[in-house]
């Protein structure tokens, strides 16, 4: 794991993963998770990370690649 790869906190999954190398099954689960009420999925793609084991859903300030 390297730092541009984080861990999951939750359940120690190997990677989080950004909105572009999620399937769009993945994607479909993302869209309907709690933060969804909060942010647009542009501003989740843009910045969030996902662990696809639990779907713990990381924030992050800086964009990253959709």
């Amino acid at each position: 794991m390297t730092p541009a790869e984080p861990g999951c906190p939750r359940c120690d999954a190997a990677r989080l993963r950004a909105w572009g190398e999620l399937s769009e099954e993945e994607r479909e689960i993302v869209r309907r998770l709690p933060a969804s009420a909060g942010l647009t999925i542009e501003e989740r793609a843009a910045r969030h990370l996902w662990c696809v084991r639990c779907w713990h859903e990381e924030t992050g300030d800086a964009p990253r690649e959709a």
